[in-house]
């Protein structure tokens, strides 16, 4: 299992930081190698993720679910999926909230993944590196995302 406990300073109002953060469309433009596939009838979408563990990139599509609390800014993103050659499983969930902070929002981001079949070990032995890399990618994006949306900026 992977656990996910990240917090990020983010230099803009919540309110911008919610916008995009609401939106799987914007989410999905803040994180490299990732895009949407078909949204279903009740409310799930389909979506690919390439994540690269030392030199292997392996490209995960998975169907999610969104909630959100629109007056908390809190979320929940349940995903359940596969790699492409269907021998690795994950499933998770991440909950997340944007909090207002002194100097623009913290975004809060708590969540788990467990993963299953050929390339777990692997995967699990690199997490911790991964999602610190993945989340400073994220934070780059989100940050210059919302510096577009922020009339003060």
């Amino acid at each position: 299992m992977i656990t996910i406990a990240q917090r990020v300073s983010v230099p803009h109002p919540p309110d911008i930081v919610w916008s995009i953060l609401s939106d799987p469309h914007k989410v999905v433009g803040c994180i490299d190698g990732s895009r949407l596939g078909e949204f279903h009838d009740d409310g799930s979408f389909d979506a690919v993720m390439a994540v690269r563990f030392a030199a292997i990139k392996v490209s995960f599509k998975a169907r999610a679910n969104l909630v959100l609390d629109e007056a908390g800014r809190t979320g929940r993103l349940e995903a359940a999926g596969g790699d492409s050659r269907g021998s690795t499983r994950v499933q998770g969930h991440a909950d997340y909230s944007v909090q207002p902070a002194p100097d623009g929002s913290i975004v809060i981001l708590d969540g788990q993944v467990d993963i299953g079949g050929a390339l777990a070990s692997l995967i699990t032995t690199g997490a911790s590196i991964v999602v610190d890399r993945m989340t400073k990618s994220f934070t780059e994006s989100l940050i210059s995302t919302c510096a577009q949306l922020d009339p003060n900026s």
